[in-house]
């Protein structure tokens, strides 16, 4: 297919995902505009729009949106890699051993289930107020999705694939570069993504209980205070807007750069090498 034609496909789906928003926000405006909707309570989208700006700093008053941005997506990004740090091997260190993953897994269904942010007054108790502890939540919000996840993942590669490639003289590298890492990246994506996603839904409950002077959810928390609903509305739509660029530029070009070309490259050559 010719450059320009996938260029405009990319657009057409890009305008598809958009217009649902778009039009949620004009119905919204419209609600609040004809009064259906308390403005105090639930402020247009042009109103947090222009309190947005005035956080940014571009109508003289002091930037602080970026500060508290750049505060939240540092601690979750660092517990997510923590997360798979940790997660990633002992998840195909259980998915290789049958032993392991007998004396594992009742930890891990009871773990599973137990909200992260559960931990937070725990942690505020042994830490104190700060990054380490919203961290440490952020963490343990992440690493279990991600371990079950890798987990699955290995278990579902069968033991054929693994036994071919040992009878034609591989390594146990080569086991793990050629059959068990590509057979469960769809899973190791999928654990990412749920881990990712728990990482950025506790930071903000996180960060309102233990946060300091900044980050988004200490920023929403903030201006509760105040009755502050614009800019706690803000916050808001800044989690939404970063967590969905997350999933999608960050792990949907993952996808498209592993996936989704391997199955092409396999669909065009009926599975030749």
């Amino acid at each position: 297919m010719p450059p320009g034609f996938r260029l405009f496909d990319r657009v057409i789906v890009v305008v598809q995902f958009l217009l649902p928003i778009l039009g949620l926000l004009l119905f919204w405006e419209l609600a609040v505009r004809t009064g259906l909707a308390q403005a105090s309570i639930l402020p247009a989208p042009s109103t947090i729009l222009a309190r947005a700006v005035e956080l940014l700093g571009l109508t003289g008053e002091r930037a602080v949106l970026f500060g508290h941005i750049g505060a939240s997506l540092k601690r979750a990004l660092l517990a997510f890699a923590l997360a798979v740090a940790v997660g990633v091997p002992l998840g195909f260190l259980l998915g290789l051993s049958r032993e392991a993953q007998l004396w594992v897994s009742p930890i891990l269904s009871l773990m599973l289930p137990l909200p992260a942010v559960a931990w937070t007054p725990i942690l505020l108790v042994v830490f104190g107020p700060g990054d380490l502890t919203i961290v440490i939540v952020c963490f343990l919000g992440a690493v279990f999705p991600v371990l079950y996840s890798t987990m699955q993942g290995v278990r579902a590669c069968g033991t054929q694939p693994v036994w071919v490639v040992r009878s034609m003289g591989g390594s146990r590298l080569d086991v793990l570069r050629r059959v068990l890492i590509p057979a469960s990246l769809p899973a190791l994506i999928t654990g990412f993504k749920l881990g990712m996603a728990h990482s950025w839904r506790t930071l903000v409950a996180a960060e309102m209980l233990a946060a300091l002077s900044s980050g988004l959810g200490y920023m929403i928390f903030s201006a509760r205070s105040y009755m502050d609903v614009s800019t706690m509305f803000v916050g808001v739509v800044c989690l939404a807007a970063i967590g969905m660029a997350i999933e999608h530029l960050l792990f949907g070009t993952l996808e498209r750069a592993t996936i989704h070309r391997w199955y092409v490259r396999d669909a065009g050559t009926g599975g030749r090498q």
